[in-house]
This record gives structure tokens, C-alpha cells and sequence, in this order.
């Protein structure tokens, strides 16, 4: 599973992968074997580089996770790559201009100029490495533009669809 978290306003690329035992964690590049077990409630235990570590977890609203251990409390929000090149970690308020986060071919386009939409719906569905991803919007409000029709193939940074 690969995601973007925000940690004290910085942007880490995490990818997480099943291992026996815990989960083989990469962030920014740098990757970590972690042993796990979840013990009562929130709390976890954590073994990594022979280290070992007590946290707790919680969900807050909007995919945010807070994380504390020891004395220390820290707030992650975590957003899915498509989620983040849309611009879901930004303000939820302004005009969001979606763009696209690789190269791909427009297979369905889910909206249209005037409709009103949810945060987190799809409006876009992208064809890339043999895979369909629907683009979502990263705020509610009124899809003011759409810039792409179906079967058209699109660079990486081109304009998708603006929602105000």
C-alpha cells in the first residue's frame, strides 16, 4: 500500500508491504523491517532496527491519525497518492484545479461542468500502467471545468477538471 503522510506540514511518500511477522515500511525511501502486535485498545507494541516502542493510535476526523509514545503526541494525516496530487492535503476551501498525477488515458469522465460534488468523489477515471484509478475531488463544491474527454491521453500535471 503506498500513501502520502503530513507530519509537521512535510509531505513523506510511505509505502507498507506485509511481511511474517509485522510489515516492511518505506518512508521517503528509507526502509524499515517492524515487528507488530496489537495489545489492548489503541496501543501497539513495535520492534524495529532492535528497538522497541509502545504507541498508541488513534483515527481522528479526515484521515487523521494521532500518535503518541511517551510523553511526545504527534498528528499524521494520511492521503492516497491520487487524493494528494488532486490536492486533498491543501485547504478545502478556493478553487482546486485537479490535475493529473501520471500519464494516462481518460477512460470515463464522472462529471460535468455545474454538477455539485463531494469531497473524496470520483470525477475522473484514469487509465495508467494497465490500471484504472478514479480521480477524486479533493473538496466539495461546483465543478466549474472540465478539461479532458474520454479516450484522451494526458501528460502528468495536466489539468483535469477545476471544482470551486
Amino acid at each position: 500500500m503506498k500513501f502520502k503522510a503530513y507530519l509537521d506540514g512535510e509531505e513523506h511518500d510511505v509505502e507498507i508491504q506485509p511481511i511474517e511477522g509485522g510489515y516492511r515500511v518505506a518512508v521517503d525511501g528509507e526502509t524499515h523491517d517492524v515487528d507488530t502486535a496489537k495489545l489492548e485498545g489503541s496501543f501497539y507494541s513495535l520492534i524495529s532496527d532492535g528497538k522497541s516502542f509502545e504507541v498508541s493510535v488513534t483515527a481522528e476526523e479526515g484521515d487523521v491519525y494521532v500518535v503518541r509514545h511517551g510523553g511526545h503526541r504527534r498528528e499524521v494525516k494520511v492521503v492516497d497518492p491520487l487524493a494528494a496530487a488532486a490536492g486533498a492535503h491543501l485547504a478545502h476551501t478556493g478553487r482546486a484545479e485537479i490535475t493529473a498525477v501520471m500519464p494516462g488515458r481518460i477512460v470515463k469522465v464522472l462529471v460535468q461542468e455545474g454538477d455539485e460534488v463531494a469531497e473524496g468523489q470520483g470525477v475522473i477515471v484514469l487509465e495508467a500502467m494497465k490500471m484504472e484509478n478514479e480521480v477524486p475531488s479533493p473538496r466539495a463544491g461546483k465543478v466549474t471545468k472540465v478539461a479532458v474527454e474520454a479516450g484522451q491521453t494526458v501528460e502528468t500535471g495536466a489539468l483535469l477538471c477545476v471544482v470551486e
